[in-house]
């Protein structure tokens, strides 16, 4: 069964990060707020009504707190395993074959604890295809009981009626790749996936697990993608919408990206989705809104959850702070469990390895095809040009 405490509140330099781990919802409270919820391991009736939140609440106080970033990244992306039980043409990571020096399974539990240490309240298990991973089904009940959020990425073809069963009394979301309508998803990702990914997102529908659609914004499923967000959204299910990253076996494939002219087109006939309050349609670049915090922090919060919010943790153990700056070259931070999680966030945000990265937005975000964004991927991707725009530790 899940776990039934659903709220976290972690120390910051500024009070605290309030989650909650069964919606996702994540809040900042200041530092009288956090020290009445940490006295009273709840939130007063104030709180509760302003926030919409309520329960018990798990105090976390991180071994370090910097006064100019998170205490700790919010998700962690873990990539349990390289193998996959399908060849997408756009795999920014070559996902496919098992390599040879992945965790094993002891090693994959020691850093979900490691996780939970250092004050992330989010795991999303990712790869490769994560159901593929024989142990998948305890590394989600470890996770469980340490009470963190669960979320996994998956094409769902493997989403069997059995095999949800087993996993969803432990997950809190799954998060479903889906390209199109059948004929443009088949071409992305395999003749007869399309049904069998519906198929896959019906049964895990079906044992109230939330569901998540991922699709890949390009040139030749424009139409699709603007088709399959009205059918999510008379659904009620959410689909978030992401740009092509030109790296893995998308390497070559710098055509399908769209121009800013494209990307306003799509945005235009995409608004009423976008713009429901529900949130059910979302996506990278094309609801640019600034972020604004319910209070004040004294550092910038940056759209790019990379090295600030967010770190991804490779099938061999290796840390890097997007899945999608690694395969472009993006250097290793460090290498789990050689080191623990927290002395190598220490490491990453005392060093200049996510400036040096931010080197790449600056000439992006001048050049005259695609939307202007802050993602340090697409950035590298396109204007990366030396070594030192890879990361410096």
């Amino acid at each position: 069964m899940l776990s039934q405490n659903v709220l976290k509140l972690r120390k910051e330099c500024f009070g605290g990060t309030l989650f909650d781990i069964v919606s996702g919802k994540r809040v900042y409270v200041n530092n009288a707020e956090f020290k009445s919820i940490e006295h009273n391991h709840n939130l007063d009736d104030r709180l509760a009504s302003e926030l919409r939140m309520s329960g018990g609440v798990d105090i976390i106080k991180p071994a370090w707190i910097p006064d100019f970033n998170f205490s700790a990244p919010d998700t962690v992306f873990f990539e349990v395993t390289r193998a996959c039980n399908l060849r997408c043409i756009h795999c920014f990571n070559n996902s496919g074959v098992k390599t040879r020096d992945e965790l094993t399974l002891d090693q994959c539990l020691f850093v979900i604890e490691d996780l939970v240490k250092t004050g992330v309240q989010e795991i999303r298990f990712t790869g490769g295809e994560p159901m593929i991973l024989d142990g998948i089904e305890e590394l989600l009940s470890r996770a469980n009981a340490l009470n963190l959020r669960i979320s996994m990425g998956t094409n769902a073809v493997l989403a069997t009626a059995e095999k949800v069963e087993g996993l969803a009394k432990f997950l809190h979301m799954a998060v479903v790749s889906i390209d199109g309508t059948e004929e443009r998803h088949d071409a992305i990702r395999g003749k007869g996936t399309f049904k069998k990914t519906m198929e896959g997102m019906e049964n895990l529908l079906s044992q109230d697990v939330k569901v998540r659609v991922n699709t890949v914004l390009m040139r030749s499923n424009i139409l699709d993608t603007i088709e399959l967000a009205k059918y999510l959204y008379s659904r009620d299910i959410s689909l978030f919408i992401r740009r092509l990253i030109p790296s893995g076996r998308a390497l070559d494939m710098s055509d399908e990206m769209l121009s800013k002219d494209e990307y306003e087109n799509v945005r235009t006939q995409l608004l009423p989705y976008l713009e429901d309050p529900r949130g059910l349609t979302q996506g990278h670049y094309l609801s640019e809104k600034e972020i604004k915090t319910r209070i004040p922090l004294p550092f910038r919060r940056s759209n790019c959850s990379a090295g600030h919010r967010g770190m991804v943790i490779l099938p061999n153990g290796e840390i890097q702070t997007c899945g999608f700056l690694g395969p472009l070259g993006e250097q290793s931070v460090g290498k789990i469990p050689d080191e623990s999680l927290v002395t190598i966030w220490k490491r990453l945000l005392l060093s200049n390895h996510i400036s040096s990265l931010e080197k790449n937005l600056e000439p992006h975000n001048k050049c005259s095809t695609g939307p202007c964004t802050n993602c340090l991927a697409i950035a590298l991707a396109t204007c990366g040009s030396n070594q030192s725009a890879r990361g410096d530790l």
